[in-house]
């Protein structure tokens, strides 16, 4: 009998012969560019790049305004090109120069909308001198988007909204660096229904944007260039279990109207605040009565203001003559009732300054949480080495309504945890 070669056969393509869902897999793991030359090995390898449906361009390389039209145009033939679906899209550059124009957009965006897209990432940052695009409005009636994700490209909304809705399959949105442009009758007023996840960076008029979600879970709003009315929160309040929110982007009224537009928040169970300077009158205003319209609440993380902003916010203080007296260092047991704080279970406080009000707040706390089980604390980085020991001992010996309740002193990297890292996971 012959005996078997363990050798392959000369000129035999074993990597064309690989099964297709691997080659896909071989694909997702390349960048776009090395995965489109992989059409050149061989015919079973062009099929499969041209039905490959996980497409992301990142071109923050270009050199000269040539090689950025070039870019253009490879990404519109690239697109064109496709024999199967495109599930999802990634598209990252600096418009260094007058290109993508928003026809080039316009016509990427009509192709995805017709051809399967679930997870879409735009992201042009422009020139210093020139304007923003605006998102294309075939994206507001595609309905097989499922993740949305908008950097530096303007919201202008759609001429109509069928049945007066918007976005109808997509469940989750982040829009950073977003301008809501003039109020019109396509941005005001349309439902997004399965929206459940909506991240607001460093957006501006946001008060321009007005929907409803009833399906909507989670809401940040972080780092505003202008402040929101409390009215513009009042629908979402009462729905969603997760807030966010960099306190300074709130436009704060006298106490008789924050309680007038605050509604009863049943469903919350999570906030996290940001940026909360606990010297400010008006930052305290407004978290006192948030906290005592969340009958439900779970978790409380606040990340503190840093010392060199204190300065601005006496400043800006003085200005504010109409705001009630909750001064933290006065009598902090005022603060709440019975009926407050019920079900906090964990707080947590990044970037501790040693202040007497961030004690006196840590203090009242503890005395009117009964069911809570933990407070962790990270210090400012700068924050004076006896000071910080000083406090520690102080807190340690405050009075606790709940008998598991255990003070904790970490150095935890991101402890409340803040928006890091947006992008999705292409």
């Amino acid at each position: 009998m012959a005996r078997r070669s363990s050798r392959s056969k000369p000129g035999l393509d074993l990597i064309s012969e690989l099964p297709e869902d691997l080659k896909h897999k071989i694909l997702e793991r390349l960048d776009t560019r090395s995965a489109a030359k992989t059409a050149l090995v061989s015919r079973q390898w062009k099929d499969v790049w041209l039905r490959h449906g996980q497409l992301a361009f990142d071109w923050h390389d270009c050199h000269g305004e040539d090689e950025f039209v070039s870019v253009v145009k490879t990404i519109t033939n690239v697109l064109l090109l496709r024999t199967g679906p495109v599930k999802r899209f990634s598209f990252s550059i600096y418009r260094e120069f007058d290109t993508p124009e928003q026809s080039d957009v316009d016509v990427w965006c009509r192709f995805l909308s017709r051809n399967g897209i679930e997870q879409l990432y735009l992201g042009i940052l422009p020139h210093p001198d020139s304007e923003n695009l605006t998102i294309p409005s075939c994206i507001f009636s595609c309905q097989t988007i499922k993740r949305l994700y908008v950097e530096a490209v303007d919201f202008c909304g759609p001429v109509c909204a069928p049945h007066g809705s918007i976005l109808s399959g997509v469940t989750s949105i982040i829009f950073t660096a977003v301008e809501f442009k003039a109020k019109a009758s396509g941005i005001r007023g349309v439902n997004i229904p399965n929206l459940e996840e909506l991240i607001l960076h460093a957006c501006r008029r946001i008060d321009n944007f007005v929907f409803s979600a009833p399906k909507l879970k989670s809401l940040t709003v972080v780092y505003t260039f202008s402040r929101i009315e409390l009215k513009w929160f009042e629908l979402h309040l009462l729905r969603i279990k997760t807030l966010c929110l960099t306190i300074d982007s709130i436009l704060v009224k006298p106490e008789s109207i924050i309680q007038e537009w605050f509604p009863t928040a049943m469903n919350l169970q999570v906030i996290k605040l940001h940026g909360f300077a606990f010297l400010c009158q008006k930052h305290i205003v407004l978290v006192i009565q948030l906290l005592k319209k969340c009958p439900n609440l779970l978790e409380l993380g606040i990340e503190i203001e840093p010392k060199s902003q204190v300065r601005y916010y006496e400043e800006e203080e003085q200005e504010e003559t109409d705001l009630p007296d909750l001064s933290i260092s006065k009598d902090p047991s005022r603060w709440f009732d019975d009926r407050d704080l019920c079900e906090l279970k964990s707080v947590k406080m990044e970037s501790f300054n040693g202040l007497r009000e961030e004690v006196a707040f840590i203090k009242t706390i503890l005395s009117r949480s009964p069911a809570l089980e933990e407070v962790i604390i990270k210090e400012s980085v700068d924050i004076d080495t006896s000071l910080a020991s000083k406090f520690k001992r102080k807190i340690t010996t405050f009075a606790c309504a709940s008998p598991k309740a255990e003070v904790i002193f970490t150095d935890t990297e991101y402890l409340v945890s803040s928006v890091k890292s947006l992008h999705p996971d292409f």
